[in-house]
């Protein structure tokens, strides 16, 4: 019980939850993601591989270098924090029992209601093309990369119940979130030129390094007058070692004028079988826990041949009063644990995703886009809600190129972004920052990070 318990907490703590898109460069990046259109070379790969056809503007493209991480809660800013957690002007602790100005509602009810009702989330999340193993030449591309992603969060309720205690028959939700997903892909890209348009594919081989998280949970948590009781549950599931396939398809237009458009679908096609000891990684797992504790990482018992575990926790209280509290300290709750059968493999669905671009240049000045996309499944990097960025580079200094991009909808509700790059000859340099959850640094709830090298022609 205390593992997966102490690996929840410690990855709160470490803000190491996820909600990272697919792979996205720093252009991409500095753009807000409206890149449906614009991406081209190997940066169209993960994205709109139909872009690949555009070989009059980039005939060949390698990554020198290229990274991007995610950082994420859905809660706190440092607006937020310096207002309520640096003191008053004169660095008093704020009473949270006072009525906010000109309001009717004290800050503590301010704070809880900045919190969502499905629980906090904190999120972390990263993306590393393998280098020089990242290329594009004429329509065809190879790309492989590693990604990672996690997703831990808490019921609203238990932050209820630390600054309002539990009223006797209120019942808190005990209900947690966990998800943890490591992957190596690699993919071959190619696209179709017709007249007026280029149809494009990528076809991905997913390695999955491992899995785990808390995919059943549930229980209350309540105050009666005669004690505590809980009846709380969840089950933890991990695998290591699975082989998957995806593919990505999309369409675009030649310019039309000024204008240009697309739409493609990511991982139209995708999942990963999980488990069974027909894959790289278990047929080859003495070799790579000599150098990473793969099986203790993913909680699988390392004394045996199995590659996926699944256990149910309960922790029950029955009306334990002060007595009863005070006579066992080490732990309130009665903790029973239960191994659940796993099937022999597992399958996994890897998220889809919708998007629908355009852009318009003028001149050599600068050029205008527009995205729309939504996910089609709603765990990991896709988001069944709407967004729509809008974006722009300025290109009139072509060897300095400036962009920024806002976004609203999708898992964030808003976005911000700003790049720059550095480009001669065949050497491109970009570097994007983009705020989550908000249009400011005081103001976000999150930052994502691109930094990107490569050659171009």
């Amino acid at each position: 019980m205390r593992r997966p318990l102490v690996h929840i907490v410690l990855s709160l703590i470490l803000f190491s939850t996820s909600w990272a898109q697919v792979h996205i460069d720093a252009r991409g990046l500095g753009l807000c993601n409206a890149y449906t259109v614009t991406s081209r070379g190997i940066s169209a790969v993960g994205y709109n591989p139909a872009n690949l056809g555009f070989t009059d503007e980039v005939s060949f493209s390698a990554d020198i270098f290229d990274f991007k991480l995610t950082a994420y809660n859905n809660f706190m800013s440092l607006a937020l924090f310096n207002q309520y957690f640096t003191g008053d002007r004169n660095g008093d602790p704020i009473d949270l029992e006072e009525q906010m100005p000109g309001q009717d509602k004290t800050h503590k009810e301010y704070l809880l209601g900045q919190i969502p009702e499905d629980g906090f989330a904190v999120g972390l999340g990263m993306t590393v093309p393998l280098p020089l193993l990242n290329i594009s030449y004429g329509n065809y591309a190879f790309s492989s990369s590693i990604e990672y992603f996690q997703n831990n969060s808490l019921p609203k309720g238990l932050f209820e119940m630390v600054l309002e205690g539990n009223a006797v028959g209120k019942s808190l939700d005990l209900s947690i979130k966990q998800d943890l997903l490591l992957v190596t892909n690699m993919g071959f890209s190619f696209a179709i030129p017709f007249e007026g348009f280029h149809l494009g594919a990528t076809v991905k081989y997913l390695m999955g390094l491992g899995f785990a998280g808390v995919d059943s949970s549930g229980g209350s948590f309540s105050t009666k007058a005669t004690g505590l009781a809980s009846d709380g549950f969840y089950r933890y599931t991990s695998a290591i070692g699975g082989n998957g396939l995806a593919v990505d398809i999309g369409v675009t237009s030649e310019r039309i004028g000024n204008l240009q458009y697309g739409v493609a679908i990511n991982n139209i096609i995708g999942f990963i079988n999980w488990g069974n000891d027909q894959n790289f990684i278990a047929k080859n797992i003495a070799l790579l826990e000599s150098m990473v504790p793969v099986r203790r990482m993913f909680q699988i018992p390392e004394d045996s041949s199995i590659f996926s575990q699944s256990t149910m926790y309960f922790m029950e209280m029955d009306e334990v009063n002060v007595t009863g509290a005070l006579s066992n300290t080490d732990s309130l709750f009665q903790v029973e644990e239960k191994p659940v059968p796993v099937p022999d493999g597992i399958q996994m669905n890897y998220p889809a995703i919708l998007r629908i671009g355009a852009s318009y240049k003028y001149e050599e000045d600068f050029v205008v886009m527009a995205d729309l996309s939504a996910g089609l499944d709603d765990y990991y990097f896709a988001d069944r809600k709407w967004r729509l960025a809008l974006a722009a580079e300025w290109i009139r200094f072509k060897m300095i190129p400036i962009r920024s991009g806002i976004a609203f909808g999708g898992f964030y509700g808003r976005e911000a972004s700003i790049g720059i790059g550095g480009h001669l000859l065949w050497f491109d340099a970009d570097i994007a920052l983009k705020f989550l959850g908000g249009m400011s640094f005081t103001g976000a709830e999150g930052i994502e990070l691109g930094v990107n090298f490569k050659f171009k022609k």
